[in-house]
């Protein structure tokens, strides 16, 4: 990953806007392969060490981890379907084989990253929402004080939840990664990227 911040901050563009908030449901089941998942990563589904903030503050720098990391996974894996790959849907995995993977597998990419980076377990959380093309996707959440941020393999802008065009099903417990809630919010349209990567955008 990219380490001169100060390099990646000229390239990224901060908007200290707000997001609507997006509120957590009732206890949902985990999406299918998420439970195998964590019988053969542990350390993956569990928060580490005490409880932490769960919000991550968004400044200059952090947002620069941010854009680094999300473009940093995006560049490293390429994308290839769970069926073609191993033959079987609904793989989830930390460490992909050959840098292919697909959406499931950027999320947990990058959730390890910022994990390792010091943000906390509890502001990192895996969401499965439905694109407009009726497709399940999976997408990384941060939790920040400008609202919820998402870091997609689709894209490396880094919008609002509600600035995107999905349709939100559930996501993990900030409480227990090996939780999932529902997600019940419509998106509201908030104008704007909040972070742009390697291209701005107005």
């Amino acid at each position: 990953m990219p380490t001169d911040a100060q390099s990646l901050q000229s390239a990224t563009k901060v908007a200290y806007l707000s997001a609507s908030p997006i509120a957590d449901g009732m206890n949902t089941t985990p999406p299918p392969g998420f439970v195998g998942f964590c019988m053969q990563s542990p350390e993956a589904c569990t928060n580490r060490g005490a409880p932490a903030a769960t919000k991550v503050v968004v400044d200059d720098h952090m947002a620069a981890t941010l854009v680094a990391v999300n473009d940093h996974v995006n560049d490293a894996i390429e994308y290839e379907s769970d069926v073609t790959h191993y033959g079987a849907a609904n793989q989830w995995t930390l460490h992909t084989q050959g840098g292919r993977g697909d959406c499931k597998d950027y999320a947990l990419a990058k959730r390890e990253a910022l994990r390792a980076a010091g943000l906390p377990d509890q502001a990192l959380r895996i969401a499965i929402v439905r694109t407009p093309r009726d497709e399940l996707h999976a997408v990384l959440t941060v939790d920040t004080d400008k609202g919820v941020l998402v870091m997609d393999s689709l894209t490396s802008e880094i919008r609002p939840w509600s600035n995107t065009s999905y349709r939100w099903l559930e996501r993990q417990s900030s409480e227990n990664p090996l939780k999932w809630v529902s997600l019940t919010s419509g998106a509201n349209a908030d104008h704007g990227t909040i972070l742009a990567g390697r291209r701005e955008t107005n």
